[in-house]
C-alpha cells in the first residue's frame, strides 16, 4: 500500500510501514497530509492483535476455570523485555520502529533502497546524542539485530553498500559483548569505506584505538624472521585518529595510541607552543611503565626533543638526568645563551652528581654545579630559621621524659660515648660548629679519646659530617688528626676528608690528592679501610678512572684482609654506581671467585664479605637487562655467598623499574625459602639471600604510589606467614620504601614489630624507624623512640640501636633529608639510592655490623643527605624572600584545562622546608622561576608583565 496515496478519514488496525525512500518521493502536500495521518492514527500494539484473535479460545478457557472455583486469571509476570518496552516512551516507541524498518529495508534487493536505508542509519548513529553513562538510543535499538546484519553482511557481493554496512557494523560491534576480544570492530572497519572515520564520534574512535593496538602487537608477534609486519591500514587509521584526538582535547589518547604502534616520535609534528608541556608531562609519566630500558630511553628521547624543539632547556635537562645521558646535557649547555639559566641548569645537576668538563669561562658554572655554594645556601636556610645554635647529644635523647622500667641504661660509657658520637655527627651535619668535636675545651681532640679503638675511627670521621660540603674549612679542622699516632685517629681522619667533601666537585680535587698517596704507603689495615671509605663517599657517582686503577689492586688481592677487600668493593660499587663498568665488574667478580675457591670456603663466611655482592650489584643500579652476563658469572660460586650476590645484583639492576614480573620472582623466592627452612633450619648462611628478596621489593616499586601500596601489603602477609628470617628483612624493606616520609600507616608497623618477640626484628625494626624519620624530627617516632630507650633500659644493644635511630630521626635538625626521590619525585639519585642500598644491606646483619666493630657503614648515608630546601636567588645568585605556597602536590598529568597543581597550600616567605610529597608554587607573578619545578635553589627572573595591584 502507497501511504501517500490513502483517504484522509481511512483508519485501519495494523502496524504503520513507511520509509524515508517513500517519503522522497511525496509532494510537500501529500507529505503533509501523511504526517496528519500518522499523528490522528491510534496505532494498537501487536499484542493487542494477537488478543483478538485468540479472544475466543481465552473466553472459553475463563469460563472453564470459573467452573472450577477460580475467580481471577493468573497471571504470568512479565518478562524483562516486556518490561522495557512498557517504559519506552512513545517517542522512544516511534525510534524503535523506524530503526526495525530500517534493518527490514537493508535485507532489501532493491540496491538504491539499501543505500537509503544505510545512509539513514548512519546518519540516525552519528547524530545521536545521550549521556556519558548511557548508550545512544539508536544504537541501543539497533543492537538486537546485530547478528542479522552480520549474517545479511557475509552474503553481499563487495559492493559500495556492503562497505557502507561494514562501517554501521563497525560501530555496532564496540557495544557486543565479546566483540573487543574478537577485534571485530576493526575488522570491519578496515572492510568499510575508510571514509571520514572520526565522524562516528570519540568513544568509538577510543575503542578502535585499543583494537588497533591490540592487532599490531598480535602481528608484531607473528612475524618471523625479523621481517617487519604489512601494517599499511592500521597506519592509515591511526594518521586519522591522532589529528582528530589532538584538535578537540585528547591528547593522552593520541599519545597512547602513537606509543602504542612504536611512533612516539610522531607527536613531535602534532606539538606547538600551547600543548608541547602536556605532551612532554604525559611521555614522562608514560615512560616509567616501559617494558624494557630502550623503550624507556626512546620515549624520554622523544621528550628531550620536544623540549629542545621548544627551547624549554631546564625541562630537556630533567629528561637527559633521567636517561643518564650525558651527551645530551652537553647538548643544552651548548644551546642555551641565557646566563641566568645556564646558572639555573648547573643547580639542577647538583642533586644528581652529574659531571660535565667546565671551560675556563664557566667558573662559577662550575662551582655551582660542583656544589661549592652548597654549604653556603645551607647555613642561609638555617640562619633564616634559627637553626643555628649546636646541639648536643643530651638534647636529642631527652632522658628525662624517658619511663624506665627500673634500673639504669645498659650502656657502658664507651659504647654511650659512641652513640653520642653519631648522634652529634647525623645532628650537627653540615653545620660547621657543635658541642662536642669543635669546642675550645675540645680543641686537643678530648672527645676523640674519650672513646676506644675504633670508637675513636667514628669520633674522627664524625668531624668531616658536622663540617659537610665545607671543604675550604673542614680540611683544615681535621688536618690535625691524620698526623696522631694512633691508627684509629688517623683511619677516623681520613674518612672524614672523604666525609667533607662528599658531592663537592672542587678543582683543587683535596681528597684524591690526600687520600691516594696514602692508599699505596700505608700497611695497616684500619688505615686503608678508612681511606676506602673516604673515597667512595669523596667521588660516589663520578665513575673516575683513576680510582679504579686505586682500588681495584686492594679488591682482587687476597693478601689483604677480608674486610679492607670489602669496604674496597662497596666503595668500587659507589664510585661506579650504574655504569656497567667491566673492569670493576671483573675485579670483584675475580675476588669472590678466588676467595670462594678455598676448600673449606671460610673466606666469604661472616656478614663482611657479602659488602662484595653489594658493590657488585651497585655497578649495574638500574641497569636492567645489561646484568645477564654477571648472572650466568656467579652460577661458578658453590658458597651460599653466590646466590646472594645473584639475588642482590638483580635487585639492584631492576630498581624503580615497576617490573611486576621481578616482583612476582621474589615473592616466589621468597616462598621458596620459607619451605626449605624447615629442612635447613641450621644453616642461616644458605637462606639468607631471602633477605636480599625481601629488600629487593621495594626497591623495584620505588617512586611509583600504586606499586609502593601493593608492596606494603605483601610485606604484611610475609609478617604474617613468613617463617623469621624472612620476618628480620621486612621492617627494613618498609623503611627503605618509606625513607623520610613518616606515613602513620608504616610507622605504626614498625612501632609493633619494635616489640616482637624475634630480637633481631626488634632492633631492625628500631633502626627503620630513624631511617623513616629521617630528617623530619617526627614528634610521634621521637616519643615511639624515648619509650623504648625506657623499655629496652637493660639491653645495651637496644639502647644504642635507639641512640643511632634517634641521631637519624634529628638529622640536620631536622633540615635534611635521605630520601633519593627528587624533582617532584621523578628523578632517582643514583647516589643517594645506592648509599641507602649499601646500608640497609649492611642492617641485615646488625648484629655483626652496627653492633660490631663496623658502625662506620653508617658514614655511607652522607651520599643521600641533602637539604630538603627552597631557596630563591636572583640572577646575580643573592639571596631573595619571596611569597611562596606549599601544599600537598596533585597530580594533573593528563587533566584538561590547567587544574591547580597543589592542595592544602599555606604561604610562607622563603625560604622553606620541603616534606616529602610536597609541592611549591610562588605566591604572585612578579617573578618568573628559570626551574619547572621549585626544589632547591632557585633563580627567579621579574617578570616583564607584571602589573602592581592597585587598591581602590
Amino acid at each position: 500500500v502507497c501511504l501517500f496515496k490513502l483517504p484522509t478519514g481511512l483508519s485501519f488496525c495494523g502496524r504503520l510501514h513507511f520509509s524515508c525512500f517513500e517519503l522522497s518521493v511525496c509532494s510537500t502536500r501529500e507529505r503533509r497530509l501523511l504526517s496528519r495521518c500518522v499523528r490522528s492514527f491510534c496505532l494498537p500494539p501487536l499484542s493487542l492483535l494477537e488478543t483478538k484473535k485468540e479472544q475466543p479460545e481465552r473466553a472459553r478457557k475463563t469460563k472453564k476455570k470459573r467452573k472450577m472455583g477460580e475467580t481471577e486469571e493468573k497471571k504470568k509476570p512479565p518478562t524483562k523485555k516486556e518490561i522495557q518496552e512498557e517504559d519506552l516512551s512513545e517517542d522512544d516507541k516511534r525510534k524503535k520502529e523506524e530503526i526495525e524498518l530500517m534493518v527490514e529495508r537493508i535485507q532489501d534487493k532493491d540496491d538504491g533502497l539499501v543505500a537509503v536505508a544505510i545512509q539513514t542509519l548512519s546518519t540516525e548513529l552519528k547524530t545521536a546524542t545521550s549521556s556519558m553513562t548511557s548508550v545512544p538510543k539508536p544504537l541501543k535499538f539497533l543492537r538486537p539485530h546485530f547478528g542479522t546484519l552480520k549474517d545479511h553482511y557475509g552474503t553481499l557481493p563487495d559492493s559500495e553498500n556492503k562497505r557502507a554496512l561494514a562501517d554501521v557494523l563497525s560501530v555496532m560491534s564496540t557495544t557486543i559483548p565479546g566483540a573487543a576480544d574478537e577485534r571485530t570492530s576493526l575488522k570491519f572497519r578496515l572492510e568499510g569505506t575508510h571514509k571520514d572515520v572520526t565522524s562516528w564520534g570519540y568513544e568509538y574512535l577510543r575503542n578502535l584505538s585499543g583494537e588497533i593496538a591490540s592487532v599490531y602487537h598480535d602481528r608484531q608477534s607473528q612475524a618471523e624472521g625479523g621481517d617487519m609486519p604489512d601494517c599499511k591500514d592500521l597506519m592509515e587509521l591511526v594518521d586519522a585518529i591522532v589529528p582528530f584526538n589532538i584538535r578537540f582535547g585528547g591528547e593522552s589518547e593520541a599519545m597512547d595510541l602513537l606509543c602504542e604502534v612504536d611512533r612516539v616520535s610522531d607527536i613531535l609534528g602534532f606539538a606547538d607552543e600551547n600543548n608541547y608541556a602536556k605532551f612532554g608531562a604525559y611521555l614522562h609519566q608514560t615512560s616509567n611503565y616501559a617494558a624494557v630500558l630502550e623503550d624507556r630511553l626512546k620515549i624520554l628521547g622523544v621528550c628531550f626533543d620536544l623540549y629542545m624543539k621548544h627551547d624549554d632547556y631546564p625541562q630537556a635537562l630533567r629528561m637527559a638526568m633521567k636517561a643518564a645521558d650525558k651527551t645530551k646535557v652537553e647538548t643544552i649547555f651548548e644551546k642555551c645563551k641565557d646566563e641566568a639559566l645556564r646558572k639555573q641548569l648547573s643547580l639542577m645537576l647538583v642533586r644528581q652528581r652529574v659531571d660535565r668538563e667546565w671551560t675556563d669561562e664557566e667558573e662559577e658554572l662550575r662551582k655551582l654545579a660542583g656544589g661549592e655554594t652548597l654549604n653556603e645556601h645551607f647555613l642561609y636556610l638555617a640562619k633564616e630559621l634559627d637553626m643555628m645554635e649546636p646541639k648536643k647529644p643530651a638534647d636529642i635523647y631527652k632522658t628525662h621524659l624517658e619511663e624506665r622500667r627500673g634500673g639504669s641504661a645498659g650502656l657502658d660509657s664507651a659504647r654511650e660515648n659512641l652513640a653520642s658520637t653519631y648522634v652529634n655527627a647525623f645532628v650537627n651535619a653540615g653545620y660547621c660548629k657543635d658541642a662536642l668535636m669543635m669546642t675550645e675545651e675540645e680543641s686537643g681532640g678530648g672527645w676523640v679519646f674519650k672513646n676506644k679503638e675504633h670508637g675513636m675511627t667514628a669520633a674522627a670521621a664524625s668531624l668531616g659530617m658536622i663540617l659537610l660540603w665545607n671543604v675550604d674549612e673542614g680540611l683544615t679542622q681535621i688536618d690535625k688528626y691524620q698526623w696522631s699516632s694512633d691508627n684509629n685517629v688517623k683511619a677516623g681522619a681520613f674518612m672524614a676528608f672523604g666525609l667533607t667533601s662528599a658531592g663537592v666537585k672542587n678543582e683543587v680535587d683535596p681528597a684524591y690528592a690526600l687520600l691516594a698517596d696514602q692508599l699505596d704507603t700505608t700497611t695497616d689495615a684500619q688505615q686503608k679501610i678508612g681511606i676506602v671509605v673516604g673515597l667512595g663517599c669523596a667521588y660516589a657517582g663520578t665513575h673516575r678512572a683513576d680510582l679504579l686503577e686505586a682500588l681495584a689492586p686492594i679488591v682482587i688481592d687476597t693478601s689483604f684482609n677480608i674486610e679492607v677487600s670489602a669496604m674496597a668493593a662497596l666503595s668500587l660499587g659507589l664510585i661506579f654506581a650504574g655504569s656497567n663498568n667491566d673492569e670493576a665488574c671483573q675485579s670483584i667478580l675475580q675476588a669472590l671467585l678466588e676467595r670462594g675457591a678455598d676448600e673449606e670456603q671460610k673466606q666469604l663466611d661472616g656478614s663482611i664479605p657479602r659488602l662484595l655482592a653489594v658493590g657488585l650489584g651497585l655497578l649495574y643500579l638500574q641497569q636492567r637487562d645489561e646484568c645477564q652476563v654477571v648472572l650466568e658469572a656467579l652460577d661458578a660460586i658453590t658458597h651460599p655467598l653466590g646466590k646472594y650476590a645473584k639475588v642482590t645484583v638483580e635487585t639492584f639492576a631492576f630498581a624503580a623499574s615497576g617490573d611486576v614480573l621481578k616482583v612476582q620472582q621474589l615473592m616466589h623466592m621468597a616462598a621458596e625459602a620459607a619451605m626449605k627452612a624447615e629442612e635447613e633450619e641450621d644453616d642461616e648462611a644458605k637462606l639468607f639471600y631471602q633477605g636480599a628478596a625481601i629488600l629487593g621489593l621495594p626497591l623495584i616499586a620505588l617512586g611509583e604510589d600504586v606499586g609502593t601500596d601493593m608492596i606494603v601489603r605483601a610485606l604484611d602477609r610475609i609478617l604474617q606467614y613468613g617463617d623469621v628470617n624472612l620476618r628480620r628483612a621486612v621492617p627494613l624493606a618498609l623503611a627503605l620504601q618509606s625513607v623520610s616520609n613518616p606515613k602513620v600507616t608504616i610507622v605504626d608497623t614498625l612501632s609493633k614489630l619494635t616489640h616482637d618477640s624475634d630480637a633481631d626484628v626488634a632492633l631492625h625494626s628500631i633502626i627503620s624507624l630513624g631511617l623513616v624519620g629521617a630528617g623530619t624530627n617526627n614528634s610521634r617516632i621521637a616519643g615511639k623512640l624515648r619509650q623504648l630507650a625506657g623499655y629496652y633500659a637493660k639491653d645495651a644493644n637496644a639502647v644504642f640501636v635507639v641512640r643511632l635511630a634517634q641521631g637519624l630521626v634529628y638529622a640536620g635538625k631536622g633540615l635534611l633529608t635521605l630520601s633519593p626521590l627528587h624533582s617532584d619525585r621523578s628523578l632517582v639519585s643514583p647516589v643517594a639510592l645506592a648509599s641507602l642500598c649499601a646500608v640497609t644491606h649492611g642492617f641485615l646483619s646488625l648484629r655483626e655490623t652496627i653492633l660490631g666493630k663496623h658502625h662506620y657503614l653508617m658514614y655511607y648515608l652522607v651520599g643521600a643527605l641533602y637539604p630538603r630546601f627552597l631557596v630563591f636567588v636572583d640572577e646575580e645568585m643573592n639571596p631573595m624572600q619571596v611569597e611562596v605556597r606549599v601544599g600537598q602536590a596533585v597530580d594533573t598529568v593528563g587533566m584538561s584545562g590547567k587544574p591547580r597543581a597543589i592542595t592544602g597550600f599555606q604561604t610562607h616567605k622563603s625560604p622553606v622546608l620541603l616534606s616529602d610529597g610536597d609541592r611549591a608554587e610562588l605566591g604572585d607573578d612578579k617573578y618568573l622561576p628559570l626551574s619547572p619545578v621549585l626544589e632547591g635553589v632557585v633563580v627567579l627572573r621579574p617578570n616583564p608583565n607584571y602589573k602592581e595591584k592597585t587598591e581602590k
